[in-house]
């Protein structure tokens, strides 16, 4: 009997399901836990993971991926077993694409908390036509929507400041102040080891000094200026890059 008829909808086959998905629950990611889900398999006298009914299989997946994301980290090691899971319930990368996008920026997450940096490529769609001081490196960039908003309504979000740690997560509960604000069009934020860069059809940058004053939320970053604020609003969709962005500043602010 194949794994495809194990996925499917009686109370049998939900049980197996469940099993699985709970060999994960509070659970930290440890060599060996795609042997388990092996063992468990062959407990059910499953053979073959391949199957159509892939949303059934991507929960089993999930499931692992959840325990890796409730701590904030993935480390090489939980990589490799999450591939090694993955490879078993034969899924192709393209069926856990946003799953996997996640996976990577929470490993990018870990990396620039363990101080390894990432850095832009040369060529990267971003740095075309942007001129770099001597020296100067890139380290990351997002698409965003540029408005301005004369007050923030009391939303001030997370202060980011010179020589402060950033608290994970907490940027999260933090929504912009985007309503009735004056959209200026688009571009990329770029951080480099310097300065915040903004390039769109004009570019501005704002170095790092202590009088820097940068404001985190979910969905973006507010630069407050002498009179009035520029909201550059994240175009990824996830609070995951509000976290990139926290960690990166406060790693460079210092």
């Amino acid at each position: 009997m194949g794994i495809k008829d194990w996925f499917g909808g009686n109370k049998k086959k939900e049980e197996f399901r469940e099993k699985a998905k709970e060999t994960f629950k509070n659970a930290k990611l440890t060599p060996g836990k795609a042997l388990e889900l092996n063992k468990l398999a062959e407990e059910f006298q499953i053979e073959d993971a391949g199957d159509d009914k892939t949303m059934l299989r991507k929960e089993v997946y999930n499931a692992a991926v959840g325990s890796a994301k409730a701590r904030g980290k993935l480390t090489d090691q939980e990589a490799a077993e999450l591939a090694k899971i993955q490879k078993f319930l034969a899924l192709r990368d393209d069926q856990v694409d946003k799953t996997k996008r996640d996976l990577n920026r929470l490993k990018l997450l870990t990396e620039i908390r363990q101080g390894n940096l990432p850095t832009l490529t040369k060529d990267h769609p971003s740095l075309r036509g942007l001129m770099l001081d001597n020296g100067e490196i890139p380290h990351w960039s997002v698409q965003v929507d540029v408005l301005d908003r004369p007050t923030t309504m009391g939303r001030d979000g997370v202060p980011v400041k010179w020589k402060s740690e950033y608290v994970s997560r907490s940027a999260k509960v933090h929504g912009m102040p985007a309503d009735g604000a004056k959209e200026l069009g688009e571009g990329y934020l770029v951080i480099t080891d310097k300065r915040v860069i903004f390039k769109g059809d004009k570019a501005a940058a704002v170095p790092y000094t202590p009088q820097a004053e940068f404001f985190l939320y979910a969905e973006g970053l507010r630069i407050q200026r002498t009179v009035g604020n520029t909201l550059l609003k994240f175009k990824s969709g996830t609070d995951d890059t509000a976290e990139v962005v926290g960690e990166l500043l406060a790693a460079l602010m210092r």
